[in-house]
């Protein structure tokens, strides 16, 4: 089952806003150095770790890691951005790192953690997902500023955050590669749990495929609209009147009137009735 993380985050300071402020730039011993608590990325490639550590055995950590002072701790920091780094210069034995030392509250924390793994790409959906709900849930930001705080357009992260609604088999699919991230926009966006379930494993099986999953997921929603009984009522009226069939395609809001006619002579009848001189 997809791991669902609960997400833990602090109020903001006093002032309301989050600081970034570089004071220092110095070595630290890594075990003064604890993860980020608000970091959303949960998957590590282990083969990918064991790589990065032995290009640290031979050249070092070339990248500084970005860290806060850990509050009530004097002499220890908390993990901003680089705990890829940080988890692979402990597997190679190091006792210290470089660092850069920023003022940085828990909101800032995520922002940033959340905007280096975006631009890495190292973020899989449903992490990215739970990231921005955190930074609504926990700050009352709205998803126009989650956008702009991690530089993507509203409507990227309106979509991303859709894929919450995904059962857990789904989600997990998800994480795991099994399906993409088109995939679960596609699925998210079928409200009929039972139609859903139906494209995901064919999805899964590879029976379909992304353009063919679409028009599946548009001809569910398109079945799915209840019937418009007033514009039933409209239609009967207009048949008894005009004497031919009439149908209505789509709904009050947008659509198109449809009326039948046998002939020419049929069509000038029903033309001198809807144009009268």
């Amino acid at each position: 089952m997809y791991a669902r993380h609960s997400w833990k985050v602090s109020s903001l300071n006093s002032a309301g806003q989050a600081a970034q402020t570089v004071t220092d730039r110095r070595r630290v011993p890594l075990d003064r150095i604890a993860p980020n608590p608000e970091q959303p990325r949960r998957r590590f490639d282990a083969r990918d770790l064991q790589a990065l550590a032995e290009s640290i055995r031979r050249h070092g950590v070339l990248q500084a890691l970005l860290v806060t002072p850990s509050p009530g701790r004097p002499g220890h920091f908390l993990l901003v951005a680089g705990e890829r780094r940080w988890r692979a210069a402990r597997t190679a034995g190091l006792a210290d790192v470089p660092v850069t030392i920023i003022a940085a509250d828990a909101r800032r924390r995520v922002e940033l953690a959340l905007v280096e793994n975006v631009q890495r790409s190292d973020l899989g959906p449903m992490e990215r997902a739970h990231a921005y709900q955190a930074l609504m849930d926990g700050f009352g930001m709205t998803q126009a500023q989650v956008a702009e705080a991690v530089g993507l357009s509203r409507s990227t992260v309106a979509n991303t955050l859709r894929l919450q609604k995904l059962d857990d088999a789904m989600q997990q699919a998800l994480a795991d590669g099994r399906i993409t991230e088109s995939h679960g926009r596609t699925l998210a966006g079928v409200s009929d749990r039972v139609m859903r379930k139906r494209l995901f494993h064919r999805m899964l099986t590879g029976r379909l495929n992304l353009r063919e999953a679409e028009r599946a997921s548009r001809r569910v929603l398109k079945e799915a609209q209840p019937p418009d009984i007033e514009l039933d009522h409209v239609a009967e009226r207009l048949q008894w009147r005009l004497g031919t069939r009439v149908r209505f395609v789509g709904t009050r809001n947008r659509g198109r009137i449809q009326i039948e006619y046998r002939d020419s002579e049929d069509l000038d009848s029903l033309l001198s009735m809807l144009l009268p001189d």
